[in-house]
């Protein structure tokens, strides 16, 4: 039937929300379901674009096959720089299904084990360690404007089949930065929030359908971070010991937890930093709003990103929370429910990376007095 969906190669003008997919230089269109996902907190980036058609016979031929580097773009937009993971064909009688699944190029670093002569990388910053542990992969690392990369660490040690993805975690941590994927296929380092849209989400106008999410039952009333796990002089009272605290005047009721701190250099400023981040990042994890809206885009014609402050108006929110940061959005498109944008929002709190400490002891501390 002519109406039928079809993959077509086109070298046409795309409209704002045309969906194609790049191969060898050519560019598919017609896809009819679709979900892209983008994501500030983890990577790598994610599609499944899929047709079908009822004749079995339409768009049989394969336009790609697993393994082939790839683009997704959303209009003139870039959206994704990567391989394909999965061509998935099926299918009855009466129709034909024809659908492809792939990932941005940082899935390499998440999948695939860690690469450096020697097993060991010194006197490298958050951004010098992790260029070095993308370029095997043939993945670049950007720094965005005005961002310290933190301090060199002396040395880190690579375990044997660990991850490049799970050592770039540690150090981006240990610089409090975050570490995510950009269109581009990019490994980007930053901070959250520095970026706002043009416009935001509101219900009555823009917002389909929304959810906020107010929790209680992982935040404490009292924090206390201590130094060691055990009492090291119990005949000297607390001896050994170090404890920092933090109360959080939002929880109702006596909740105390203590929480011990990994080992480090400068173990009495680390517990306190340790302390600090519990109480923040726990209270903002404690409020999350999920919207979908009626637009991959906003006032300003662009599209929807990850890691960007947006102002947000729907019931349930409390009052502080009228600009939150998109953690992640899916552009989302089918028969049944259109073309719709579905985004996770937390607030800026809600990013702080966990203090992590790469160096846990000195020579001073393990020399004999």
């Amino acid at each position: 039937m002519s109406d039928d969906p079809e993959i077509t190669v086109t070298a046409r003008d795309v409209g704002p929300d045309d969906v194609t997919l790049k191969i060898a230089g050519n560019a598919y269109a017609g896809w009819t379901d679709i979900a892209i996902t983008l994501r500030a907190e983890a990577l790598p980036n994610s599609f499944s674009i899929a047709v079908t058609a009822r004749d079995p016979k339409n768009g049989s031929a394969s336009v790609t096959a697993p393994g082939d580097a790839c683009e997704v773009t959303i209009g003139n937009n870039r959206v994704i720089t990567g391989y394909v993971d999965r061509v998935i064909e099926g299918g009855s009688a009466t129709e034909h299904r024809l659908e492809v699944v792939g990932r941005g190029k940082c899935a390499d670093l998440v999948d695939c084990s860690a690469e450096w002569p020697g097993g060991q990388i010194k006197g490298a910053n958050a951004l010098e360690v992790a260029r070095k542990l993308a370029e095997p992969y043939g993945i670049d690392v950007t720094l965005a404007d005005g961002i310290d990369p933190g301090p060199a660490v002396p040395q880190i040690n690579l375990n044997y089949g660990e991850t490049a993805y799970s050592i770039i975690e540690r150090v981006t941590r240990a610089a409090a930065l975050l570490a995510y994927e950009d269109r581009m296929g990019r490994l980007v380092l930053a901070q959250a929030g520095t970026v706002t849209a043009a416009s935001g989400f509101a219900y009555g106008q823009n917002v389909q359908a929304w959810q906020v999410t107010n929790a209680s039952d992982e935040r404490f009333s009292d924090i206390v971070c201590s130094k060691n796990g055990v009492d090291l002089l119990g005949d000297l009272g607390e001896g050994g010991n170090f404890f920092a605290t933090q109360h959080d005047p939002n929880v109702k009721r006596h909740r105390l937890i203590y929480l011990v701190a990994e080992p480090a250099l400068d173990p009495y400023g680390f517990v306190e930093m340790r302390a600090k981040w519990e109480l923040a990042r726990r209270a903002g994890r404690g409020r999350v709003a999920r919207v979908t809206v009626d637009s991959w885009r906003d006032s300003a014609g662009t599209l929807w990103e990850p890691n960007t402050l947006a102002p947000i108006d729907v019931p349930g929110l409390a009052a502080g929370d009228k600009t939150l940061v998109i953690a992640e959005v899916t552009y989302r498109r089918d028969n049944g429910s259109g073309t719709t944008a579905e985004l996770i929002l937390m607030p800026k709190e809600a990013f702080l990376p966990e203090p992590i400490s790469l160096q846990t002891t000195s020579l001073a501390d393990i020399t004999p007095s």
